[in-house]
Protein backbone atom coordinates (compact mmCIF):
# COMPACT_ATOMS: atom_id res chain seq x y z
CA UNK A 1 0.00 0.00 0.00
CA UNK A 2 2.78 2.44 0.91
CA UNK A 3 4.57 1.63 -2.32
CA UNK A 4 1.52 2.66 -4.35
CA UNK A 5 1.28 5.97 -2.49
CA UNK A 6 4.97 6.66 -3.13
CA UNK A 7 4.60 5.89 -6.83
CA UNK A 8 1.49 8.09 -7.11
CA UNK A 9 3.32 10.93 -5.33
CA UNK A 10 6.33 10.68 -7.62
CA UNK A 11 4.11 10.58 -10.73
CA UNK A 12 2.18 13.66 -9.59
CA UNK A 13 5.41 15.53 -8.78
CA UNK A 14 6.96 14.68 -12.15
CA UNK A 15 3.82 15.50 -14.11
CA UNK A 16 3.43 18.92 -12.47
CA UNK A 17 7.11 19.68 -13.07
CA UNK A 18 6.88 18.70 -16.74
CA UNK A 19 3.65 20.71 -17.14
CA UNK A 20 5.29 23.78 -15.58
CA UNK A 21 8.34 23.44 -17.85
CA UNK A 22 6.10 23.05 -20.90
CA UNK A 23 4.01 26.13 -20.05
CA UNK A 24 7.12 28.25 -19.41
CA UNK A 25 8.74 27.03 -22.62
CA UNK A 26 5.63 27.90 -24.68
CA UNK A 27 5.50 31.29 -22.90
CA UNK A 28 1.99 30.63 -21.60
CA UNK A 29 3.15 31.59 -18.09
CA UNK A 30 6.09 33.59 -16.75
CA UNK A 31 8.74 31.68 -14.81
CA UNK A 32 8.81 32.30 -11.08
CA UNK A 33 11.92 34.31 -10.19
CA UNK A 34 12.01 35.13 -6.49
CA UNK A 35 13.10 38.64 -5.58
CA UNK A 36 15.53 39.24 -2.76
CA UNK A 37 13.86 40.15 0.50
CA UNK A 38 15.69 43.47 0.73
CA UNK A 39 14.00 44.76 -2.44
CA UNK A 40 10.42 43.90 -1.62
CA UNK A 41 7.79 46.14 -0.13
CA UNK A 42 7.94 48.88 2.42
CA UNK A 43 9.54 48.85 5.84
CA UNK A 44 8.14 50.54 8.92
CA UNK A 45 10.17 53.07 10.89
CA UNK A 46 8.96 53.39 14.45
CA UNK A 47 10.50 56.83 15.09
CA UNK A 48 8.88 58.64 12.17
CA UNK A 49 5.81 56.38 12.04
CA UNK A 50 6.17 56.03 8.25
CA UNK A 51 6.88 53.39 5.66
CA UNK A 52 10.13 53.60 3.68
CA UNK A 53 11.74 51.71 0.84
CA UNK A 54 14.78 49.74 1.96
CA UNK A 55 17.35 52.12 0.47
CA UNK A 56 15.65 55.16 2.01
CA UNK A 57 15.49 53.43 5.38
CA UNK A 58 19.22 52.64 5.24
CA UNK A 59 19.97 56.32 4.44
CA UNK A 60 17.83 57.39 7.39
CA UNK A 61 19.63 54.93 9.65
CA UNK A 62 23.02 56.22 8.50
CA UNK A 63 21.94 59.83 9.13
CA UNK A 64 20.76 58.92 12.62
CA UNK A 65 24.05 57.16 13.39
CA UNK A 66 26.02 60.21 12.21
CA UNK A 67 23.80 62.48 14.28
CA UNK A 68 24.31 60.31 17.38
CA UNK A 69 28.07 60.22 16.82
CA UNK A 70 28.33 64.01 16.81
CA UNK A 71 26.37 64.45 20.05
Amino acid sequence: MEFILIVVGVVILLSTTVLYMYLVDDEKIEPHIPTPMTNKGNFWDAETQKYYKWDELMKLKKEREEKNDTT
